[in-house]
């Protein structure tokens, strides 16, 4: 089984979401990867983000929750355990960039992802499992902001 990180990036009330450039990916996704061995989950959340998006000042607002899911209803041959994180962001960027991540633990060679903002209450399908937690995000960024 594998540990993977899913990170909800959010910057005011707008998410942060990637397409994959190549389109191997049709439905937008949020951050996340694979925890290394001995990696505890936050500090991967981090890694993880900073690594898919180019932003460096990213921190963790809350741990929202685990679980362990059978991915072949989506297609992929593997059981994960899954951590979820809300994490934010002030830094300034633009509407839409493209960044490399080099260091896939999937794919050998980078991967080309367009970045964007969406606001939270108007919020794209998203793909894989990636909307799992969106209400407990929902629910964060409201006592985030309080």
């Amino acid at each position: 089984m594998r540990n993977r990180v899913f990170t909800y990036i959010t910057k005011q009330e707008q998410l942060l979401v990637l397409d994959h450039v190549d389109h191997s990916y049709l439905e937008p996704q949020i951050p996340g990867g694979t925890i290394k061995n001995g990696e505890l989950p936050e500090v991967a959340a981090i890694r993880e983000a900073k690594e898919e998006t180019g932003l460096t000042q990213i921190e963790v607002v809350r741990f929202l929750g685990s679980f362990e899911r059978d991915l072949s209803e989506i297609g992929r041959n593997e059981t994960i355990k899954a951590w979820f994180f809300h994490l934010c962001t002030s830094q300034s960027t633009e509407p839409r960039w493209r960044h490399f991540e080099m260091d896939s633990s999937e794919v050998s060679g980078p991967i080309e992802f367009e970045l964007y903002w969406v606001p939270i209450n108007n919020l794209p399908t998203l793909g894989g499992i990636d909307d799992a937690m969106l209400e407990e995000l929902k629910a964060s960024v409201i006592s985030n902001a309080a």
